[in-house]
């Protein structure tokens, strides 16, 4: 596909203004085109520009956002150079050229080590060029910066880009120095230490640490990659292609390969593992999750030998899957490691632009593991062991509610509390001799934080609460979000007794793939009402099919006389409040609907409805332009509407959310001083 330019924006001393492309415009395009192809041939022939293939990468992450090179692959873009358009791409080659041609006067004005740490800033300047002015660069109107490819961790591709004008005072490439300036003498301040030793700085494997001698190191801090979540090789091949063009020459070893290496890198692949299509999607993910145990492991054994008996493990960790949280624990636990003490910390934007309405940890967690003694023993997985674990999970879900840490965070926050008690020993198994995996004392964990949320959130007892109306209360509370993965309800539904394709027939649910998604109220309605003790009742209440028809999805209608479950009750609620156009016609509506079913504020759908208001996310809560869920969802600002008014009960004040949490600072999607102003087009 080739682009057209549509407008060009200008930073005026009155602020940003828009024109329309002008004739000069695309003239300077055109010219721009014929120049690139002049000087291609011999920009590569001389490497200045890349000329590697996009390798085929990854497809089948479980995170949609973080696909890696099968997406430029399938728009036909073969070649690295295809993710400039001509303009830019003369851009890059012209800074390439520039910079070698200014090494020998740099070197020279400098000496061999200063000029030599110049040349490396300005590499580095160089990649904030590439990284902002590409083809999937974008303008980004709510703050009129151009924003960088970046932003996401994939090769998704954009529609609309923006081109930044590299050779312009205040912005393009003087933004770019700048930037890394910044951002460099920030690092050189860090090192404040008295009689601080020199740092030593190495390049290999984690699984091989020749450098470093048995018992020698009292801190291993590690944050590792978090299975198939980030393609981090595919991703940074995009930069690689120029780094090896600038900054090639000083370590020759380390651009030693055409693109990244991937064969030692720690994540799930599967296309590393599909080495025909014959092989079974199903194997060769089998296969590159085995890869990854086995690397994360050897990781964690090589971190053993060179700490001190006294020594610590760090771990920093982010990810909202359950068996990922499983494998990082198989591997510590093989490796010889017990965990002894966890701490979350908000590390993640809360605005991220590819989470919208999904559910994701924004916290991080950090685990401390020791040396497990040798003489640890074998665990027994009996009632006592799945007490103690529950107790953990439960008094550590307490402790980070308390911190303000609730959802998924503090599900997650709790795994490492279970175990601490799990890891203790060398080998855990039940009373007939088979081996327990750490999947089901995270199982164990999990379902004890469920029960304990509902216990909180139905703060006037759970008594009569079927299981629907337990799973869509979870659901909101500790996801956050209508859209979740297939595991994720999975993980709840077995936490109420109930599989997921019972609550697809209860019609709460729809599912897509890999993903699941909770239905509105709007969705679930039915065209007509039922009469209690009708066969259409009947059928409502237990879903069986008619005679010659297919099973249907449970649903609802405001002038049902009967309700399945609690939450059925509360979604037709929040429909006779809608059609009667809400505020104080809605309020009469639910009134004599109350009435009708004998409902006090003691009966299970007003429990629930209560309960609801509680767990209600940030993203549910206040409506309005650009709140998609919100408006997609607006039987909870129904029920925070009804529940004074019809129950007189007084409902929590919903507030806009303010971060309790600690923080590390810099760790966000995308940090306000990474992003270009000034003239750009």
């Amino acid at each position: 596909m080739e682009s057209v330019l549509y407008a060009v924006v200008l930073k005026t001393p009155q602020g940003i203004d828009f024109r329309p492309a002008e004739k000069t415009d695309v003239d300077a395009l055109e010219a721009a085109e014929r120049e690139l192809a002049r000087l291609r041939p011999k920009w590569e022939r001389e490497g200045v520009i890349p000329t590697e293939a996009i390798p085929t990468g990854d497809k089948t992450g479980s995170d949609p956002y973080a696909r890696g090179t099968d997406l430029p692959l399938k728009r036909g873009e073969t070649h690295w150079s295809h993710l400039f358009s001509p303009r830019q791409l003369l851009a890059m080659g012209t800074l390439v050229e520039e910079l070698r041609r200014l090494r020998p006067e740099i070197v020279r004005a400098e000496g061999a080590e200063l000029g030599e740490a110049v040349m490396h800033l300005l590499a580095f300047a160089m990649d904030k060029v590439a990284n902002h002015n590409c083809a999937s660069s974008k303008w980004e109107n709510t703050r009129q910066v151009i924003k960088g490819k970046f932003d996401r961790h994939d090769f998704a591709f954009r529609a609309t880009f923006a081109e930044m004008a590299t050779c312009v005072a205040g912005s393009g490439l003087e933004w770019a120095i700048d930037n890394v300036l910044d951002a460099y003498e920030a690092l050189a301040k860090l090192p404040r230490v008295e009689n601080a030793q020199p740092v030593v700085v190495t390049q290999g494997s984690a699984t091989h640490l020749v450098e470093v001698d048995d018992g020698s190191v009292a801190a291993v801090v590690v944050d590792p990659p978090y299975a198939d979540n980030v393609q981090y090789a595919e991703l940074a091949d995009f930069f690689y292609v120029w780094l090896k063009r600038t900054q090639g020459h000083r370590r020759p070893e380390w651009f030693s390969t055409p693109l990244c290496d991937p064969s030692e890198e720690a994540v799930v692949n599967v296309s590393r593992f599909r080495a025909s299509p014959k092989v079974p999607a199903k194997d060769a993910k089998e296969r590159a999750y085995q890869r990854y145990d086995a690397l994360m492991t050897e990781v964690f054994r090589e971190a053993r030998r060179v700490l001190r008996d006294d020594g610590v493990l760090t771990v920093m960790f982010t990810h909202k899957k359950q068996e990922a949280w499983a494998s990082l624990f198989e591997s510590l636990i093989e490796a010889g490691f017990t965990v002894t003490a966890t701490w979350p910390v908000r590390t993640e934007s809360e605005h991220s632009l590819h989470q919208a309405g999904k559910n994701a940890a924004q916290s991080t967690v950090i685990l401390a593991s020791r040396k497990r003694p040798d003489d640890a023993g074998l665990g027994l997985f009996n009632d006592a062991m799945r007490e103690e674990i529950r107790g953990a999970a439960r008094q550590a879900a307490a402790a980070l509610a308390a911190q303000g840490l609730t959802g998924i965070d503090g599900l997650v926050g709790s795994f490492g509390k279970a175990m601490e008690v799990f890891s203790g020993y060398a080998e855990v198994r039940t009373d007939t001799g088979q081996r327990v995996g750490v999947a089901e004392a995270i199982e164990t964990a999990a379902d004890a934080v469920a029960e304990w949320r509902i216990e909180q959130l139905a703060a006037r007892g759970i008594e009569g609460l079927d299981a629907e109306s337990r799973f869509a209360l979870l659901c909101w509370d500790t996801l956050q979000a209508p859209e979740f993965r297939f595991n994720e309800a999975m993980m709840l539904g077995r936490a109420v007794g109930m599989d997921v394709d019972a609550l697809i027939g209860a019609g709460l649910l729809v599912k897509k793939g890999e993903q699941v998604r909770l239905l509105p109220a709007s969705e679930r309605r039915r065209e007509r009402a039922v009469r209690r003790d009708t066969a259409e009742a009947q059928l409502m209440l237990f879903g069986l099919p008619k005679r010659g028809r297919a099973r249907r999805a449970r649903s609802v209608h405001p002038l049902d006389e009967v309700f399945a479950s609690g939450i059925d009750a509360c979604h037709a609620v929040a429909l006779r409040y809608a059609d009667a156009g809400g505020g104080d016609a809605g309020i009469g509506a639910v009134k004599g609907m109350a009435r009708q079913q004998g409902w006090s504020r003691e009966s299970p759908p007003a429990r629930l409805m209560e309960a609801l208001v509680r767990a209600a996310p940030a993203s549910v809560r206040f409506g309005g332009k650009g709140e998609k869920v919100a408006e997609t969802y607006p039987e909870f600002r129904a029920w925070h509407a009804l529940l004074n008014p019809v129950f007189g009960m007084e409902p929590l004040e919903w507030k806009r959310p303010v971060n309790v949490q600690p923080s590390l600072h810099g760790m966000d999607d995308e940090a306000d001083a990474d992003e270009s102003d000034g003239d750009e087009e």
